[in-house]
């Protein structure tokens, strides 16, 4: 806890620990309103219904990295390198925001040619067309710029209000399986709210000028390592639903979605203290640099250990609690299993997100996301094919394992290069 201690006691503490609160309160809603949705939504649609909402998600969710395309990481280095030059900023606020409006057409494209080619998509085209409205709403949304000049506060209640909004929404309207095709409007319409009131209040901050083609190309180009990096780890996120749903159908990639929402909101709550402190790292040495990861890792095991101890000693009653649903906890044991993931996913979270974009090695976070990506869907299919849960649930733990040993290989090998260098 020293290195959080030190850090808030340093000049930009007041800040990164005002951008932190604002994180985790827009974290804590994109967690908890989806946590509270998910036992209704099991219990309204069946897992089956709920299976298919989750794979449309899941598609989309695979969809935007191509949009993204890894400025998420290399505008926000940008914008916070050049946060006192309004010039600059304008300057690359305007071409990443063109440039994802290109693709969010192009993607849209390619996506409809998808679901009118394939029966098995074609058959509930309605559901997969309004989840796209999540990838528009996603664009839109220009989180990377508001951590990039540290101030999220401003940003942190429209996009809570958004999604209260949205999840009222489905509250109301939503009551038997025949509504299913409702979730993803819903979802998307409190998506798209959140990023026109953020893209307005961003205009507050920075103008918008005629982008430059060759800005545009070099940003393209600076961010296309990140842009692989994260198709990579799509590979063993939002794919493994998408997997068990191909593979094993919409009523045990229900199960499976199930237990990974809470997986996924387990290690959600680490994103916002990373985001937070992302600014300010980049600015340091590399001694700084590294000395805060090792002092930050310990912090990040220890709240990933009291998760899974917790989920180990009454993922029972949890899950009757939630969701009250049979076939669901028929599975309990892979539940806790799964758990266990998040330590793993912890320690190589701190690298993946924020040591390696915070020195600017893009290449190397690649090269480890390809691998495991890669890993992870070849292992998936094959052990799916054999055991859905169970198969889905062992590759998802092994594949955090292996990017946990690698990530910390090379910060290691990183730090004999420095040492031997000097």
């Amino acid at each position: 806890m020293n290195i959080i201690k030190s850090i808030l006691q340093s000049t930009a503490g007041k800040t990164i620990a005002g951008n932190y609160v604002s994180l985790l309160f827009i974290q804590a809603a994109n967690i908890l309103l989806p946590l509270l949705l998910l036992p209704y939504l099991v219990r309204t649609l069946g897992t089956e219904k709920y299976g298919l909402i989750l794979l449309a998600q899941a598609f989309c969710t695979i969809l935007y990295v191509f949009v993204e395309f890894g400025f998420n990481l290399s505008a926000t280095r940008r914008i916070s390198l050049a946060k006192d030059n309004a010039d600059q900023k304008a300057a690359i606020f305007s071409a990443v925001m063109v440039v994802k409006f290109l693709l969010v057409i192009s993607v849209a494209l390619v996506y409809t040619a998808i679901i009118f080619m394939f029966p098995r998509f074609q058959l509930e085209w309605e559901v997969y067309a309004l989840s796209y409205g999540v990838v528009i709403g996603q664009a839109l949304f220009p989180d990377w710029f508001f951590q990039g000049i540290e101030k999220m506060q401003f940003i942190a209640i429209l996009n809570v209000l958004a999604k209260v909004i949205f999840t009222a929404l489905i509250f109301f309207f939503v009551i038997s399986v025949q509504d299913y095709s409702l979730v993803p409007l819903y979802t998307s319409i409190g998506y798209i709210i959140a990023g026109f009131i953020s893209f307005a209040i961003s205009l507050k901050y920075v103008k918008i000028k005629k982008p430059s083609k060759l800005l545009m190309k070099e940003l393209m180009i600076e961010s296309k390592s990140i842009f692989v990096s994260n198709i990579a780890a799509r590979l063993f996120n939002s794919a493994n639903i998408f997997i068990v749903g191909i593979v094993a159908g919409d009523s045990i990639a229900g199960i499976y979605g199930s237990f990974e929402k809470l997986f996924t909101a387990s290690k959600g709550f680490f994103g916002p203290l990373m985001q937070a402190i992302f600014p300010w790292l980049s600015k340091q040495n590399s001694v700084k640099q590294r000395s805060s990861i090792v002092k930050l890792a310990p912090v990040m095991l220890l709240l990933a250990a009291i998760y899974t101890v917790t989920v180990l000693f009454f993922g029972d009653i949890i899950l009757d609690f939630l969701f009250n649903d049979s076939a669901i906890n028929d599975y309990v044991l892979a539940f806790k299993i799964l758990s266990i993931g998040t330590v793993f996913a912890a320690a190589n979270m701190v690298m993946l997100s924020l040591y390696f974009p915070a020195i600017g090695d893009y290449i190397t976070r690649m090269n480890i996301l390809f691998f495991g990506g890669i890993f992870n869907v070849i292992f998936a299919f094959i052990l799916v094919s054999f055991w859905p849960i169970y198969g889905i649930v062992i590759a998802v733990i092994t594949t955090e394992f292996l990017l946990a040993v690698l990530t910390w290989f090379y910060f290691n090998k990183r730090k004999n290069m420095e040492v031997h260098g000097a």
